[in-house]
C-alpha cells in the first residue's frame, strides 16, 4: 500500500465498498472481470494486489467522479499499473507503442494527413507540441520509468 501512495494512489482505506465506482465503470459493463471496487478493496482490506487486470481500465475516471468518499479509484489503478510495471510486470504491447509515440511527438496517436488537411481548412494550427512542451513530456515519462 505504501508503494501505491508513493505513486499517487491516494487513500484506499477511505473506501466503504459501496460499489459506486463499479456501477459507473464503462469497462465493468462489458467485462465482468474488471471491478474497481474489488481492486480498491483488495488493497484496502487485505493489503494485497488485486486479481483484476489494471490495464483494462479505460481511464475515463468516472469511478472517481462518482465516489462519495473521495477515494479516487482512478489514481489507485494508475498507481497500481506503475508499481506492477516497475516490479517486472508486463504492460500491454499497445501501451508501450503509445508511450513511444508520446515520446516522439507528445501525442498518443499519430496525426494523419486527413486530419492535418481538415485542421488547415478550418484555420487551426498544426497538431503538435512545442519543443519546450515535448521536452517536458519526455522528462515526465523518464521520471515515470519509461526510458
Amino acid at each position: 500500500m505504501e508503494k501505491l501512495r508513493e505513486k499517487g494512489g491516494g487513500n484506499p482505506l477511505k473506501c466503504v465498498q459501496c460499489g459506486s465506482c463499479t456501477s459507473a465503470c464503462i469497462v465493468n459493463s462489458l467485462e465482468e472481470g474488471f471491478n474497481p471496487r474489488r481492486i480498491v478493496g483488495s488493497i484496502a482490506r487485505f493489503n494485497r494486489l488485486p486479481s483484476q487486470n489494471p490495464w483494462l481500465c479505460s481511464t475515463c475516471s468516472l469511478c472517481t467522479e462518482r465516489c462519495p468518499q473521495g477515494v479516487d479509484p482512478f489514481s489507485i489503478i494508475m498507481a497500481l499499473r506503475t508499481v506492477l510495471y516497475e516490479n517486472g510486470g508486463e504492460a500491454p504491447e499497445g501501451i508501450l507503442e503509445m508511450v513511444e509515440q508520446v515520446k516522439k511527438t507528445g501525442l498518443a496517436f499519430p496525426v494523419g494527413s486527413e486530419s492535418c488537411e481538415r485542421r488547415r481548412l478550418l484555420g487551426l494550427p498544426e497538431a503538435r507540441l512545442s519543443e519546450e512542451s515535448l521536452s517536458e513530456v519526455r522528462r515526465i515519462l523518464s521520471e515515470a520509468g519509461f526510458k
